[in-house]
């Protein structure tokens, strides 16, 4: 089980002096919350979360963090580009490297000819990266590790919203190997290129090709945006949270849905919530937050819910005969 060492942490807030504090931990490490508030509150008043958060563009509502002298968050990377809006300690969690792979692990990537691989992580992962890169060098691969932006801390860290650590290099590779868990960050990587993305996963010590996966996704994307095309009152969503909130986007979409000649109201929130929606008698709805609400939750609205680029494509605002996948670049 995941845990992080309280310690770094209380050293950090006795030299900013704070003495209130509230803290973020993701539901892997909340078997461990007596733990961290024990270490904690020996000097310190300390308020746990229990709200789910997304990463570090999330740090709850004005609120709960209002009267605090500074957040923690465990278990993320901070988002360079955001400006927040108190002290934060973000104490990023690391799974232990892992040298020793598995005879055949990469097979499927020689299989079908891929010898130029863009490798990626998720922030878990960051410290396996190098021995991954080695070990695609002694089977023959040509690896590269792409530049991150300013959303992101590291080269080759991949986002759920942000890819362009694999934008950098996508012009040279043959396909994108993540390192990761899930299929959360790989996916995304997947419907943005052309190129087909894997997922090695270490705790099941094998690669998995997401190719076929994210097509089916993908139909089923152009089916929601096509029920979309008869909307005529559109809710555009404008999530609050600190590290997805775009204004200007929102407001750019409003006039679009405007100039289509149809009604468009715009809405904050800061968890989307299916029922707000539906009471509001709307058609459609465009969500300007995280994207992965429209893409992994579309079945629990009863409307078609898009992304930005979604809307843009599927009533001629964008032309392109490819799904582009909405990414955040940076926030206002």
């Amino acid at each position: 089980m995941p845990f992080i060492d309280p310690e770094p942490t209380v050293r950090k807030l006795q030299d900013m002096g704070a003495r209130k504090i509230l803290l973020q931990l993701p539901d892997g490490l909340k078997p461990h919350v007596f733990d961290y508030f024990s270490a904690l509150s020996r000097e310190f008043t300390v308020i746990v979360s229990s709200q789910p958060f997304y990463g570090a563009c999330d740090i709850g509502n004005r609120e709960v963090y209002d009267d605090v002298d500074c957040i923690v968050q465990f278990g993320h990377s901070r988002i360079p580009n955001v400006d927040y809006p108190k002290p934060m300690i973000f104490e990023e969690y690391q799974y232990q490297p892992v040298s020793e792979f598995r005879e055949g692990l990469f097979a499927p990537l020689k299989e079908k000819g891929y010898l130029r691989v863009g490798l990626l992580s998720s922030i878990q992962y960051m410290e396996t990266m190098e021995p991954v890169r080695k070990k695609l060098a002694e089977e023959g691969f040509e690896v590269f590790i792409g530049r991150n932006d300013s959303r992101i801390n590291y080269p080759g860290q991949v986002l759920g919203c942000n890819f362009s650590s694999a934008h950098s290099v996508s012009e040279e590779v043959d396909c994108f190997l993540v390192i990761s868990t899930g299929k959360f960050h790989s996916m995304g990587v997947q419907l943005t290129f052309d190129l087909e993305t894997f997922v090695l996963d270490l705790n099941e010590m094998n690669v998995t090709s997401l190719k076929e996966e994210s097509d089916r996704l993908i139909r089923r994307r152009y089916a929601v945006m096509a029920k979309a095309l008869d909307a005529r009152k559109f809710c555009v969503v404008m999530n609050t949270k600190i590290g997805q909130r775009r204004s200007s986007l929102t407001n750019f979409i409003a006039r679009k849905v405007r100039e289509l000649g149809n009604e468009a109201v715009i809405v904050t929130s800061d968890e989307v919530n299916p029922s707000d929606c539906q009471n509001m008698k709307c058609d459609a709805i465009v969500f300007t937050g995280c994207p992965r609400v429209p893409v992994d939750d579309w079945e629990k609205f009863t409307v078609p819910i898009l992304t930005p680029p979604e809307f843009l494509q599927i009533f001629g605002f964008k032309k392109t005969n490819r799904y582009i996948m909405d990414e955040i670049v940076a926030v206002d």
